[in-house]
């Protein structure tokens, strides 16, 4: 299966925020949608970055005292070292992407667009699906049970 098909089951609404909005912002929003990670934009809205529940984590390690006010840009993932996949990338490679470099959220794209954002969880989910799926026909075809 390849991300592409993940993003057309899933959607590919992407939450962004801004690289000079605060901590606190961001914090608003990632409880808000029940999200994980948010990709950073500059201000002429191209990619600057990720910001993870975890980029949050490390900066409140970093900074003694009220983080609240701290800049998005202080504590995101840079796009420098931002980790990508492209939307015909299978989610096997993906999943090797994202274990490889310990991160929970991948930005996808298509001819150099944003085109969604996919969870691990988003991939187990799709995995397990397709192992299910997988299974059932091969028990269909060992027992004499054929889809009608």
């Amino acid at each position: 299966m390849k991300i592409k098909e993940l993003l057309a089951d899933k959607g590919s609404q992407v939450y962004t925020i801004q690289a000079e909005a605060t901590l606190s912002e961001a914090l608003k929003l990632l409880t808000s949608h029940r999200i994980g990670s948010l990709l950073v934009m500059d201000q002429n809205n191209q990619i600057a970055g990720l910001l993870s529940e975890r980029d949050i984590l490390r900066q409140i390690d970093n900074v003694a005292g009220n983080i609240a006010q701290t800049k998005v840009k202080e504590a995101m993932t840079s796009r420098e070292d931002l980790v990508v996949a492209a939307d015909n990338d299978d989610l096997d490679y993906a999943m090797r992407i994202m274990t490889n470099n310990r991160i929970r959220h991948l930005p996808v794209v298509a001819q150099g667009e944003l085109c969604g954002m996919v969870s691990i969880g988003d991939l187990i989910k799709a995995q397990l699906s397709q192992r299910e799926h997988e299974n059932k026909m091969l028990m269909d075809y060992i027992t004499g049970k054929y889809p009608a």
